[in-house]
């Protein structure tokens, strides 16, 4: 196996494992969730979906190398609907709120704004290969985590605008490519590619805390409807 496919291997089998143990995805089934719960969970994400771009650039500004920076910028261009603000991914996100007859203010959640500051601290404290480690965390993980959420969001809202997902998906695969690239060239051997797992780690570990804190969230706040 190629030592870009030796990181591929191991980045999504750290994916998986987290996944697995995640008492958010053991929580998120048709059996558990009810539409309002799908309901809360959607206006809490709307905070997560905005703020993409904005760790995607600081990510970038951390690259010492120009290859790395403009694939990143070119992930941050596709975020931002290349160049047309109807386009965004958070505007198209919006659409499947909106076409879902959401009536509600969207407020931020406080594990949601921990989410972001958690983030946005590690990046402007880290190196090129810890803050690679970090995005792509969030890169390995859209993709499988989505599908899973997608599911039944989509049964509870299936009048909606479904772009945003649908969309999304096919996008989140490109981009585990294009990182897993960025990755073989900034840690071409052992050592250095144990510090990218150590920023994946931690990526996957602020993750975790903000499913958890949804989760309690969810179940408790929620009463069947």
């Amino acid at each position: 196996m190629s030592w870009k496919g030796e990181i591929q291997r191991n980045l999504e089998g750290l994916t998986a494992d987290f996944i697995g143990r995640s008492p958010f995805f053991r929580f998120w089934d048709s059996d558990s969730v009810n539409r309002e719960m799908s309901r809360r969970f959607l206006l809490s994400f709307d905070s997560l979906v905005k703020s993409f771009p904005s760790l995607i650039a600081a990510g970038a500004a951390r690259m010492e190398d120009e290859e790395s920076r403009v694939v990143l910028a070119v992930n941050l261009f596709q975020e931002c609907g290349e160049g047309d603000v109807r386009r965004t991914h958070h505007a198209i996100y919006r659409k499947f709120l909106e076409t879902s007859c959401f009536g509600t203010p969207i407020e931020e959640n406080d594990f949601a704004v921990e989410w972001k500051k958690n983030l946005e601290d590690y990046i402007q404290a880290q190196n090129s290969k810890t803050v690679l480690g970090v995005l792509a965390a969030g890169e390995f993980l859209a993709q499988p985590a989505l599908t899973r959420i997608y599911g039944i969001l989509k049964a509870h809202y299936p009048q909606a605008d479904q772009e945003y997902f649908t969309h999304h998906l096919v996008l989140e695969g490109e981009h585990v490519k294009e990182i897993t690239d960025i990755l073989a060239r900034n840690a071409p051997d052992d050592a250095s590619f144990r510090e990218v797992v150590s920023g994946f780690s931690y990526g996957l570990s602020v993750w975790g805390r903000y499913f958890e804190r949804l989760t309690d969230y969810l179940s408790t706040k929620v009463s069947a409807v």
